[in-house]
């Protein structure tokens, strides 16, 4: 499994967790494995999965603090909200990935997933942080 299939089985299996906050990333995994019907997740993906579970609160309030007034991280669509939080894991945290392939890829993950009008605005909240 490449990078951007580990990250793409990331960015599912924290859209998972996002949906029940009582998830272990044990719970989480196992479950994406099941969901996806995959052998084993990468190395690469369980590091994602585990720190973007690790570190949520603190992603969830970066991330915060650059949106509009009067917006709050529960209108953003749950799938756009995956996809920052994975990024911004990259940006702040990976020493395998540079801060602007982090965006490109969370970008390349809007073209498979998200509503094509988020693209900008996701291109946008994660120009902040490099």
């Amino acid at each position: 499994m490449n990078q951007h299939e580990s990250r793409r089985v990331a960015m599912q299996a924290v859209y998972l967790s996002n949906q029940d906050l009582k998830y272990t990333a044990n719970e989480v995994e196992a479950k994406t494995v099941a969901m996806l019907d995959l052998k084993v997740l990468s190395a690469y993906s369980k590091e994602l999965i585990e720190g973007v579970i690790d570190k949520r609160d603190e992603l969830k309030g970066e991330l915060a603090s650059y949106l509009k007034k009067n917006w709050r991280i529960n209108r953003i669509n749950q799938i756009s909200l995956a996809i920052l939080e994975v990024a911004l894991y990259e940006i702040k945290y990976s020493k395998e990935i540079e801060p602007k392939a982090a965006v490109n890829e969370a970008l390349n993950l809007c073209d498979e997933f998200a509503d094509p009008k988020d693209k900008p605005f996701i291109n946008g909240m994660l120009a902040n942080f490099i």
